[in-house]
């Protein structure tokens, strides 16, 4: 089976009312994009989409191009963030419009950001809105939410069970939720439910451990977060973690900035044979759009590093990337002013030759 390779998909580049609310009238994802100033010589800030894309989710001219696009360079499908806050959706219209449009040829599934919004993007830990699990009442009310998405002939299922991602792994109730979930998935004709859990910060062993133990079927190494995460744990980065620590209480916040093709070299040391592990892959980083001087950079891999990253987990079945279109966060493999198709184009020539040596 060759590998599957997804996408994280944003959906807010549209107007919500919570977000003229929080951030201002007629906020979307493109203010803090195009708001964006260089904070240093040789800082490449704003991004600018490639002739000025401003883009609408909401235009179904949109959705089309950007499908076409990501069937053009090989990429299997999209991950729609889903903001569900045991009742209330936020930013749920481009998945919905996507269910409504059955001519737009998309293969999708969701990722449950189920983690409280913070105004963490200006430094405040004051909650915009919390996140609860409620009961069975309540889960029953959510699934019967997602069901239209899961009986979709274009969301991803694995042995005909419906992928459902989960952001934030730790949560009381999540073995009875997933539970009802399975139940119900088994109830309206599926095999059952499968459940992705996201990984962010464990030592390999863990990892090997987790994916034998727990309920979910994979377990989603998401990048670059366990590998910067790794690096920092590192002995290589002890005198770093200290200099950093006295410039911050010396000069107070700064961007901090990491090397991608040294997180790439520790990404390429994973053994991890089990195939309950699903890897993640990510290009660059720049989240100073949204978090100024508070931000952090991942400087760019070289494209060598790249594939030989893809080289080393070509037998993993599926392949998440970090992102689609994560403008503000500087990790979109939309085309850019700067960098034109460069990150399609690596996937796509890692394909080719992927292909070409026999290998799936």
């Amino acid at each position: 089976c060759f590998m599957k390779q997804f996408a994280f998909y944003l959906p807010q580049f549209h107007r919500i009312p919570e977000n003229d609310e929080w951030w201002g009238s007629g906020f979307t994802e493109w203010r803090n994009v195009k708001n964006a100033t260089p904070l240093f010589k040789g800082h490449m800030q704003p991004k600018v989409p490639l002739d000025n894309n401003y883009y609408n989710l909401l235009n179904k001219k949109t959705v089309v191009e950007q499908t076409a696009l990501l069937h053009k360079y090989g990429l299997s499908g999209l991950i729609y963030y889903h903001y569900y806050f045991n009742g209330k959706t936020l930013l749920e219209k481009p998945a919905e419009n996507l269910l409504s449009w059955t001519d737009i040829s998309q293969p999708f599934f969701f990722c449950w950001a189920n983690h409280t919004w913070y105004r963490s993007w200006e430094g405040s830990k004051e909650v915009l809105i919390e996140q609860t699990y409620g009961t069975e009442s309540d889960w029953e009310k959510h699934f019967e939410y997602l069901l239209p998405f899961f009986k979709d002939s274009r969301y991803e299922k694995k042995n005909n069970k419906p992928l459902f991602m989960i952001f934030n792994s730790e949560f009381q109730k999540k073995k009875e939720m997933f539970d009802y979930f399975e139940k119900k998935c088994i109830e309206n004709g599926f095999s059952g439910i499968c459940i992705i859990e996201t990984c962010e910060n464990i030592d390999n062993m863990d990892v090997q451990q987790k994916s034998k133990s727990n309920q979910c079927e994979y377990l989603f190494l998401r990048e670059p977060t366990v590998s910067r995460n790794a690096y920092i744990k590192s002995l290589r980065y002890a005198p770093i973690r200290l200099i950093r620590k006295l410039k911050r209480l010396l000069c107070g916040p700064y961007v901090i900035k990491f090397n991608g093709n040294r997180l790439f070299d520790l990404m390429c040391c994973y053994k991890l044979g089990n195939k309950s592990i699903a890897r993640g892959v990510f290009f660059e980083w720049d989240n100073t759009p949204r978090h100024s001087i508070r931000g952090t950079i991942i400087t760019p891999p070289d494209k060598k590093r790249y594939l030989q990253y893809m080289d080393s987990i070509k037998d993993t079945e599926y392949l998440f990337i970090n992102a689609w279109n994560e403008w503000a966060e500087g990790m979109m493999l939309e085309p850019t002013e700067e960098n034109k198709y460069k990150y399609l184009e690596w996937i796509s020539c890692w394909k080719a030759n992927d292909k070409l040596q026999g290998k799936r």
